[in-house]
């Protein structure tokens, strides 16, 4: 009885401190909301006030463009005045008004904002103007404002109508719509006869108006330009009602401000309300005032709506520490009605123990119990739907028996007595007979007697279907990383949001970039910005509408070049059709844009040479054979009647040679020209070389007899496939061969190799015994006219042959060149890259 008092007493004093806790707990969470409210306005108003400094400074710059604007028209008015003073056609004695009116004109034409030009006398008569029917009329010229001094101008106030008929002193005056008005600018001058006369300008206040339209069409400001004195001359729009009106007895910018401040901001009286954010200037030159203006009211709604989420989260943090102190609060109540529940949930206890064996017989799942050594001690009906053998027999089976061997030590661990975890999970195979296996779930729980463990109970799970699933899809994923990594091509997977999601390692080598460093990051922030504004253009679509995106851009490669690249695009689609994603493929295509330029100069240089060429050799032909013909006929005349006097005859024939050799030189121009006529465009094909060479030797066997020469042809037993035009490669080695035959002694041998160099290339050999080539000239005999010094003896031709050789070798993408036989002659190499598919494609062929 006495430990049941002392219990007693214990729960009353904890009942009675639960209380006051709950109560401190109330008081602590009054008092962090209240300071959380109070930050929460103290950073409102501190935002409040910047929101107002940067509004009135923004005030103040748009009156700083605005008054700029202004200044500079009124300025370029007079400035095109003083231009008119001085101009003939206005100051000179014979002047008629004729002659100033087209003057007016064509400085009118130039002058937007001018509603017109006019040039008045000291009487008031208007004596030239680019309107109809002005000249001739009078008008009031003290309407206009102060009368200038002689070289001076002045700014009128502002006047309604459309012209100067508005203010005509005799007969009716033009009526002035209602808007309508101009300011007028007066300058004073003498012409050469001394008459001094007045050029009016009659400025145009819309002008102004569409200006500061166009300046504040973005903004939430109105502007107001008045003169100096106080007069509305132009507005923005909602101050048209002001315009003509004077404001100088109600705005402190004139009661105020002037003329001690030319420039300044506050907040108050404006044109257009009592409440205003107010930025006004005066022009430096002109008797101008700018203001800009701004409703207060209108300043702190755009200044709400902005500082929407700074209140929001605000309000949101002072709730939640209104809701963490009631959930304190109601936890620390709680702790008394729990102590007070534990008893009633021991009664309860027992009455579940008695339901939960009629629950484990109706489970679904396979409900099992073992001793410490994990031997079987029970299982429910379930076992039979799982192994198919009775419950009965399951009883006393080891359960690490019944499981396959490679599960284990998975199952050793959880039935690990030592271990100090509670709930412990895994999945085993489980061997059902017949070669079947299934995958259990299964979570053992330990069960304990005085602090050691007796026994496991445990439930387990079928989950073959899913174990199945995953391998496969395991095998799926690791099939597609392969094939993304393998890859060649840069590919990568940004989300919704355009964040990087996956990156392949071509990716990583074509942008230079590490994916750990990339991946979760949005694309914007990790491509240069031309390419992010790309990518985000078509992503926007491609989210929006699904399907594909083909784009050609510029793209920073890892090494800093831009590389011409084409991006495939495809969207992402999950099991319900929604677009989660976009797929870019990056192709780098800046070698083939680079060979599409190149083609496209190659081709228009050779244009271009082709046709001066053919300028040249057609002029040549004109200017050249004609005479040729004349002197080689006149030669061989001489010949024939200086037969008597051979001195005379042998200066003739000397006249005949060297007209032939003159005449073989212009045929051999017009052969390259017409040459050069149909070798604009190669035709490359794969082609066996030996195929294209045969037939050339076979043609040149006659010349071989006739000079008594061998030719030795060592052609490999592979084929020698490289692509290239046969017609092309026929004429080379014709002419390769043809200079060997020219220049070897009788009775030595010509040698001919092709084979197959280390490098993969066609090489082709034409070495002759003749006298070889200085070491100096082995290149520059591949220049045009130009000839071997040990051939130069009259015996060779032009000395365009090898130059042509070298321009087709070259027009194939290979090389030709001379080397010298260290016993005697010359060897010339023709070396052709083996390439693939056949094509077509320009090659331009000209002599330099």
């Amino acid at each position: 009885m006495g430990l049941m008092r002392h219990l007693e007493k214990l729960s009353l004093r904890s009942v009675s401190w639960i209380s006051h806790a709950s109560t401190m707990v109330l008081v602590v969470g009054a008092l962090a909301a209240l300071a959380s409210l109070l930050a929460v306005g103290a950073l409102a108003v501190n935002d409040f006030r910047g929101a107002r400094a940067n509004d009135l400074s923004h005030a103040t710059m748009l009156a700083r463009i605005l008054e700029d604007q202004a200044t500079r028209t009124f300025e370029t008015a007079e400035l095109a005045l003083e231009a008119l003073a001085i101009a003939p056609a206005l100051g000179s004695v014979a002047a008629d008004p004729r002659r100033m009116e087209e003057a007016l004109t064509q400085a009118l034409t130039g002058l937007s904002f001018l509603r017109s030009l006019a040039v008045v006398d000291t009487g008031g008569r208007i004596v030239a103007s680019t309107q109809k029917g002005d000249a001739e009329t009078f008008v009031d010229m003290s309407r206009l404002g102060g009368k200038p001094t002689l070289g001076r101008s002045v700014l009128g106030t502002l006047t309604p109508g459309r012209g100067l008929q508005a203010i005509r002193l005799h007969g009716a005056a033009a009526p002035a719509p209602a808007g309508v008005a101009f300011v007028p600018m007066l300058y004073s001058y003498k012409n050469e006869a001394g008459h001094e006369l007045t050029l009016i300008a009659l400025v145009n206040p819309d002008s102004l108006s569409n200006f500061q339209h166009l300046t504040l069409e973005t903004d939430s400001f109105d502007s107001v330009v008045t003169s100096y004195g106080g007069q509305v001359l132009a507005t923005s729009g909602p101050a048209a009602g002001y315009v003509g009106t004077w404001v100088n007895q109600r705005v402190p910018v004139f009661t105020h401000y002037l003329p001690g401040q030319e420039h300044a901001a506050y907040i108050g009286a404006g044109v257009l309300g009592e409440n205003q954010i107010v930025g006004f200037r005066v022009s430096g030159t002109k008797p101008l005032l700018v203001m800009v203006e701004e409703s207060s009211r209108s300043a702190v709604q755009r200044w709400l709506r902005e500082a929407r989420a700074l209140l929001g989260i605000g309000i949101a943090l002072v709730l939640l520490v209104v809701g963490l102190t009631f959930v304190v609060w109601r936890s620390v109540r709680t702790r008394e009605f729990a102590r007070r529940a534990v008893d009633a949930a021991h009664a309860r206890v027992a009455r579940n123990e008695r339901e939960l064996s009629v629950l484990m017989r109706s489970v679904q799942e396979l409900i099992f119990r073992t001793d410490a050594d994990g031997v079987i001690t029970y299982v429910n009906a379930h076992w039979t739907a799982f192994t198919g053998d009775a419950a009965t027999r399951a009883k006393g089976q080891n359960l690490r028996d019944v499981v396959a061997p490679l599960s284990r030590a998975e199952l050793a661990r959880v039935l690990n007595p030592t271990s100090a975890d509670g709930v412990r999970t895994c999945q085993v195979v489980l061997n059902v007979g017949e070669g079947k296996e299934m995958m259990l779930q299964l979570a053992v729980v330990p069960l304990l007697s005085e602090g050691r463990v007796t026994g496991f109970a445990g439930s387990a799970v079928d989950v073959t279907e899913r174990w199945v699933a995953q391998q496969q899809l395991h095998s799926q994923l690791a099939f597609q990383d392969l094939l993304l990594e393998t890859n060649p091509l840069p590919i990568s997977v940004t989300d919704e949001q355009g964040r990087f999601m996956l990156v392949n390692k071509a990716w990583e080598q074509y942008k230079g970039r590490q994916r750990a460093t990339v991946l979760g990051r949005e694309f914007v922030s990790v491509l240069p910005p031309d390419e992010a504004k790309v990518h985000q253009s078509s992503n926007v679509q491609l989210l929006r509408w699904g399907g594909r995106a083909l784009l050609d851009t510029k793209v920073r490669h890892g090494d800093g070049s831009r590389r011409d690249t084409r991006i495939a695009k495809a969207a992402i689609e999950d099991e319900h059709g929604r677009v989660t994603g976009v797929l870019s493929i990056l192709m780098d295509v800046s070698e083939f844009r680079e060979a599409e330029r190149a083609t496209q100069e190659a081709r228009d240089a050779a244009e271009e040479a082709s046709r001066a060429k053919s300028e040249f050799v057609a002029n040549m032909s004109h200017e050249l054979r004609t005479p040729l013909q004349s002197i080689l006929g006149f030669a061989e005349l001489g010949m024939l009647r200086g037969r008597a006097q051979p001195k005379l005859a042998g200066m003739f024939e000397d006249i005949h040679l060297a007209g032939k050799r003159m005449l073989t030189l212009v045929n051999d121009l017009l052969e390259v020209s017409k040459l050069e006529s149909t070798v604009g465009t190669f035709h490359l094909e794969r082609i066996d070389l030996r195929g294209v060479v045969r037939p050339v030797i076979r043609e040149l066997e006659p010349l071989l007899e006739r000079s008594h020469l061998m030719m030795d042809m060592d052609m490999s037993e592979t084929p020698l496939v490289a692509k290239a035009d046969p017609l092309r490669f026929q004429q080379v080695i014709r002419n390769v061969v043809a200079n060997a035959i020219k220049f070897s002694p009788p009775g030595s041998t010509i040698t001919l190799q092709g084979f197959m160099d280390p490098q993969g290339q066609v090489h082709l050999a034409v070495q002759d015994e003749g006298p070889g080539i200085p070491e100096s000239e082995l290149e520059t005999i591949f220049e045009a006219f130009v000839q071997s010094s040990k051939t130069k003896d009259g015996s060779g031709g032009t000395g365009l042959g090898l130059a042509i050789c070298r321009k087709i070798v070259e027009a194939m993408g290979g090389q030709i060149y001379a080397r010298n036989v260290p016993a005697s002659g010359a060897a010339f190499h023709i070396v052709l890259p083996a390439r693939g598919q056949a094509e077509t494609m320009p090659a331009p062929l000209g002599l330099e």
